[in-house]
């Protein structure tokens, strides 16, 4: 492929590429959202591995090629109308091969399993990143300006999965992708045919699906898991819903309530029968406390504030019933907030008018922790019952989900958001861990006497749910047994404040720091998080199972750790093992491939160890930040897939402007000039990380779009920076062969996938902003690099 002149750059070539880098991330996050459903979200996460194996892969390709052989418009239209075929193909792959990571009868059967389906989700990527390395490569003189195309189409890429997934579901989208591709073949078409073809073709595939939408159905793809028994009970599913942040099914599972399915089992509520008579329901209770309620913890709190009129705030409200709890109980407000709000409005219209219609409640789609951040308002009574998000997309990383619920932070927004005497009321799995981060947030807020605070309740069930009562006065007599006539029945009481030294917990619980030797002790992870380290779920210490004798490991516990080790393999942190593995198969391939058999690679030439390093540099420090930013924001736009949306899109389109500006400029010839993005990211970043807190605390009072938009005006400058380097390094070495453009996609891609997994394990033991400083430092280090490969050109 020969060099090209700036006039051969149409407008029908900017925008093929704009379209090929479009589909190939709204693929990405296509699949991310089908397999979150079909496997658990922390399995999805390998997506990220295998776009960017397909990417290095097609890399390695195109430098061992490019100086063989000319390729034309035939090439890629060929290409691209296997694009289209492999986006669809995916949809038919998983119907035919299903995965399943409870039951397999080995680790060989289900490796083989996994090789093979991955082997086929990979083709798409391979292929998309196939056809922009081979334009990246034939029109290297002008790559800032093909890099911002390339960019801009993945940004839009980005938004459009969470604005069409309610209509398409994560199915349909595959074949929206397939027309999306062959919209692109009709812009380097030269048969008119073939154009009139293509174009009827995405068409069709773009609206037969609407016909099952009218119908209130979507394509589906058979459920690989039986997920909470999912799979077995669909036969009674009467409605599916694709939120943008989970897909709901609802299921006739009893007489007395529909079942709730988040995202195919992986979370669980219910919509309870209720006719609407609240006398006639407190008159039921407890007795009859199961046939309206998961169990009697669900109205504890109300229990004890009966006859005051608190006011409530219920986080992650669901199906509804701490909110009817606490309207039942006398309740003059009620704020029920819910993420997913499909769950709200189907509540709202059809499956329980009560209690989301009734008016003392105000039943919002929102964020927890970003509701009351935006508010001074104080409550009575602030309750969880066991909620976090389940999407990979909406969590923002995958790897190892940040719960920012479960934070020191957390229970301090939530103690300042308390009456005098309010109660914090919780629900969640591994009570000492949350005890131990309550205490903390306690103590980091002046407060003492912790343990008087807190009253704790076990059933010792499988599904995790303690009852954790902690109320801002010192609990009285009278409290401590009202509440324990409730639960004596059923429940052990582990903490009793009025009795602290009988505790079920050792009494460093209650400072919110355990001694080296008890922390020894533990057979699981009892590090505190906070908003910086936000990984409460993380606990697995060790590979093998946990036993019952340990110190404080009960039945959840024991649940929790063991039954998620399938054949001596911890499922739990499989997808990590799996990405590093992979990274080191993309290592060989993308490092000694075109060292062994391409021209640039075998050809001695001078900085190539400077030129690979200076690319695994960029690699591995754009995804940190993106990463890391991503997480940051979170607290400002408080939605987990809008933050996640607003950070890619504005790290991607200031990027995409920066290579630009960068090729207009020719960067590369400024002597010194070309040195400032090296010096303007660590510096921008540095302030912005000073600055983040207040920022985002001004911020906070705006609307949710005019949030996402500061999001990304602050990002801006930054990844127009970051957009810069890679530029400037093509530029600077695709005289060395052709065959250079494709080996730098290669390591970048590589070094992402790298980079992807470091961060996390870095945030979780040295948390996210001393993981963000070490990837400024790639940076700074990228620049030391640039003169020792780009010759005269630096």
């Amino acid at each position: 492929m020969s060099t090209s002149t700036n006039k051969s750059l149409s407008l029908a070539t900017m925008g093929y590429i704009n379209l090929i880098a479009l589909t190939t991330l709204f693929y990405e996050l296509s699949l991310i959202r089908i397999l979150d459903v079909l496997w658990y979200p922390h399995f999805s996460y390998m997506v990220i591995t295998l776009a960017l194996l397909g990417f290095g892969i097609a890399g390695v390709f195109t430098s061992i090629i490019s100086d063989k052989q000319e390729y034309g418009y035939k090439t890629l239209m060929w290409l691209t109308l296997a694009l289209a075929g492999s986006y669809s193909g995916v949809f038919f792959l998983l119907n035919r091969f299903h995965i399943d990571f409870n039951v397999f009868p080995s680790v060989a059967y289900l490796g083989a399993k996994v090789l093979l389906v991955f082997s086929g989700l990979i083709i798409p990527f391979f292929l998309g990143g196939l056809i922009l390395s081979l334009l990246f490569t034939k029109h290297a003189d002008r790559f800032g300006k093909l890099y911002f195309w390339d960019l801009v189409g993945a940004s839009v890429g980005c938004l459009l999965v969470p604005l069409l997934i309610p209509s398409y579901g994560g199915p349909g989208l595959l074949f929206v992708a397939s027309a999306l591709a062959l919209i692109a073949l009709t812009l380097i078409s030269r048969v008119k045919v073939i154009t009139a073809l293509a174009l009827a073709c995405a068409i069709a595939l773009g609206s037969f699906q609407l016909f099952f939408y009218d119908k209130g159905d979507y394509l589906e793809i058979a459920f690989h898991m039986d997920k909470r028994g999912f799979r077995t009970l669909q036969g009674g599913r009467i409605l599916t819903r694709w939120d943008p942040i989970s897909r709901i099914d609802l299921i006739r599972y009893r007489d007395a309530y529909v079942w709730v399915a988040y995202d195919g089992g992986t979370q669980t509520s219910y919509y309870y029968r209720f006719d609407g008579d609240y006398k006639k329901l407190r008159d039921s209770l407890p007795e009859k406390a199961r046939s309206n309620f998961w169990d009697k913890f669900v109205f504890a709190s109300h229990w004890l504030k009966e006859g005051t009129a608190p006011s409530v705030l219920i986080i992650g409200a669901a199906g509804g019933q701490e909110t009817k709890a606490a309207v039942t109980f006398g309740a003059r407000s009620v704020d029920a907030i819910e993420m997913v709000g499909a769950v709200i409005d189907l509540g709202k219209e059809k499956y329980a008018t009560e209690p989301y219609n009734n008016p003392v409640v105000n039943a919002v789609r929102g964020e927890g922790r970003s509701f009351l951040r935006s508010s001074n308002k104080k409550y009575d009574i602030i309750q969880m019952m066991s909620n976090h998000t389940t999407s990979s997309v909406a969590s923002g990383s995958g790897a190892v989900s940040p719960n920012y619920l479960q934070t020191t932070d957390a229970y301090k927004e939530y103690f300042s958001h308390l009456t005098e005497n309010g109660v914090l009321h919780i629900n969640h799995h591994v009570y000492p861990k949350m005890v131990l981060t309550a205490a903390r947030a306690w103590k980091e807020m002046g407060r003492k006497d912790f343990e008087k605070h807190v009253l704790l309740y076990y059933g010792g069930q499988w599904y995790n749910l303690p009852l954790l009562l902690i109320k801002m006065q010192p609990w009285t007599p009278e409290e401590v047994a009202k509440v324990h006539d409730l639960m004596h029945e059923g429940f052990q009481r582990v903490h009793n404040p009025l009795e602290p030294k009988k505790s079920g917990l050792d009494p460093a619980f209650f400072t919110g720091t355990l001694p080296p030797e008890l922390l020894a002790k533990i057979p699981y992870r009892m590090n505190v998080p906070t908003d910086d380290q936000p990984f409460f779920n993380h606990f697995r210490k060790q590979f093998g199972p946990v036993s019952l004798k340990a110190p404080y490991v009960e039945t959840s516990i024991k649940a929790l750790l063991n039954d998620s080790i399938r054949h001596g393999l911890p499922m739990d942190v499989i997808h990590l093992i799996v990405t590093v593995g992979a990274a080191l198969v993309i290592a060989i391939v993308c490092l000694f491939g075109p060292l062994l058999f391409s021209k640039v690679g075998r050809a001695p030439w001078s900085g190539k160890v400077s030129f690979v390093s200076y690319f695994a540099c960029l690699g591995a420090g754009f995804i940190a930040i993106e990463i890391v930013f991503i997480q940051f924001f979170h607290k400002l736009v408080g939605f987990p897939l809008y933050t996640y949306a607003s950070v890619v899109f504005a790290f991607l389109i200031s990027a995409g402007v920066g290579s630009y500006v960068t090729d207009s400029t020719r960067l590369e010839k400024k002597k010194m000039l070309k040195f400032l993005p090296f010096i303007g990211i660590p510096l921008y970043g540095m302030v912005l990380l000073y600055l983040k807190d207040p920022l985002l605390n001004y911020f906070l009072q705006w609307s949710t779009y005019a949030r996402m938009g500061a999001a990304v005006g602050l990002i801006a400058p930054l990844g127009f920076c970051l957009g810069m380097p890679f530029a400037l390094g093509i530029a600077s070495s695709y005289d060395k062969g052709k065959g250079a453009v494709g080996w730098a996609w290669a390591v970048n891609g590589l070094f992402t996938v790298l980079g992807s997994v470091l961060s996390i394990l870095l945030a979780i033991y040295i948390g996210f902003t001393a993981t963000l400083y070490l990837a400024f430092a790639l940076y700074v280090l990228a620049g030391f690099l640039l003169p020792r490969f780009a010759g005269n050109r630096v």
